[in-house]
């Protein structure tokens, strides 16, 4: 059998979706770390921060509760402004963001704000386990729309938090089952074991089917249609308005604020396979799951795809 878009919905927003309420609250916090942050620069212009531009699931409205013992992640780009963004020092723009914190929040110790990871700067608020993860970035214009990040390969890529919020929010506006069957599909990558796929590439598949064949006709559909895509059609790559063909990764999936720039470049070959093999046992499973009889036979197949706590009502 199949579930309806209520059904399925409900499972989502009840046992995926961080709710509305915890969400205000973070942003609310965000928003508090940011105000302190710009109060300071007030004080003291010589960090040279042009803006603060929040990013992530938790800005997109995307973000799934959080596991057990995990914080909520929030992600800021803070924009720099450099004599030479050809030419600078990513360390020096972390200890920038470090000293910053420190004067804002004078009462912490400077091991809160963490920055061992080499691109970033963590926040944590333990209390209400929000975790805030600051990121450097050299602007390019002067209202700071695009900019020079470091990537996790320790190379600089042109890229542009403003077009990353707008892309999603354009997409999701042509297709309401964006939002729920990208929750799915977090909790599948996490309930699957399946290494070097982030949510950002989740996204962007979704985003490019609605692209490429229309708005999804269900929710259930959305969710197939992702595993057919992995299965069929990853190979040759995903691109907005320019071509996948320039790239020679396992996985090529072209940054839609820098066609020169594939996100999933770090996806190795075996990470790869193991996708698409796991892609293709979750649409298998979902269509015998179809030709069931019954409910409770229904969800135990769903299980195998999302865990022992899905559930479906009704």
């Amino acid at each position: 059998m199949r579930f309806t878009d209520k059904q399925l919905e409900a499972y989502v927003s009840q046992k995926l979706a961080l709710s509305g309420e915890d969400r205000n609250k973070h942003r609310a916090q965000v928003g508090r770390l940011l105000e302190k942050l710009e109060a300071k620069l007030h004080e003291d212009g010589s960090y040279r921060i042009k803006k603060f531009r929040r990013a992530g699931s938790l800005e997109k409205g995307t973000s799934n509760k959080p596991r057990a013992g995990k914080p909520v992640d929030a992600d800021v780009g803070v924009y720099f402004e450099v004599n030479d963004p050809e030419n600078f020092d990513v360390d020096h723009l972390l200890g920038l963001i470090k000293k910053l914190l420190e004067a804002a929040y004078p009462q912490k110790s400077p091991e809160d704000f963490n920055d061992s990871g080499g691109r970033i700067v963590e926040v944590e608020f333990k209390e209400s386990g929000l975790e805030v993860d600051l990121v450097p970035i050299v602007s390019l214009d002067a209202d700071a729309n695009y900019g020079y990040q470091y990537s996790r390969r320790g190379d600089r890529v042109k890229t542009s938090v403003k077009v990353h919020v707008d892309h999603y929010r354009e997409h999701a506006a042509k297709d309401s089952f964006l939002a729920p069957a990208l929750r799915m599909a977090k909790r599948w990558r996490y309930w699957q074991e399946l290494e070097g796929i982030q949510s950002f590439h989740l996204e962007l598949m979704l985003s490019y089917l609605i692209d490429r064949d229309g708005p999804a006709s269900s929710l259930e559909e959305s969710f197939r249609r992702l595993f057919l895509f992995i299965i069929r059609d990853l190979g040759k790559g995903i691109a907005f308005g320019g071509t996948p063909g320039s790239f020679s990764d396992p996985v090529v999936i072209v940054d839609p604020a820098n066609e020169d720039n594939n996100v999933a470049a770090r996806i190795e070959l075996s990470e790869r396979e193991a996708l698409i093999s796991s892609a293709r046992e979750a649409f298998e499973t979902l269509s015998w799951a179809e030709d069931l009889p019954g409910k409770i036979e229904t969800v135990d197949k769903w299980k195998q795809l999302l865990g022992e706590s899905f559930a479906i009502e009704g």
